[in-house]
């Protein structure tokens, strides 16, 4: 693959990856003022539906951001795997990075679950 397509792909995956978390990030801790600060009488429902619909969100967006990366990665020629770099990026836990990050925001939807109700 030509290396300015590889970085190009790259540091998409990267800030799309970062877009995904800052956004489940910040709903999700919208949601919890409110489900703290806020009277949610009668509006369980439209709270819970919230809650699951960014989490589920968030956590297929993360495991398919970093799927996409793995792929990025695994097809790393011979002479960009020698690189520092190339040895560096290889070395990272991307398949259990992204349960770890998907698992973050399942746990969250979850308290946040238990909170309302």
């Amino acid at each position: 693959m030509d290396p300015n397509i590889r970085s190009h792909l790259q540091t998409n995956s990267f800030y799309q990856f970062q877009l995904v978390t800052i956004l489940t990030t910040v709903s999700q801790l919208t949601t919890m003022m409110a489900i703290v600060f806020g009277d949610l009488s009668e509006k369980e429902n439209v709270v819970a539906a919230t809650v699951i619909i960014m989490t589920l969100l968030g956590a297929f967006g993360i495991i398919r951001t970093m799927t996409n990366l793995k792929f990025i990665v695994d097809e790393m020629d011979e002479t960009m795997a020698k690189t520092a770099y190339g040895k560096e990026i290889q070395s990272v836990p991307i398949n259990a990075l992204k349960f770890v990050f998907a698992g973050f925001f399942l746990i969250i939807g979850i308290v946040q679950l238990t909170a309302i109700y």
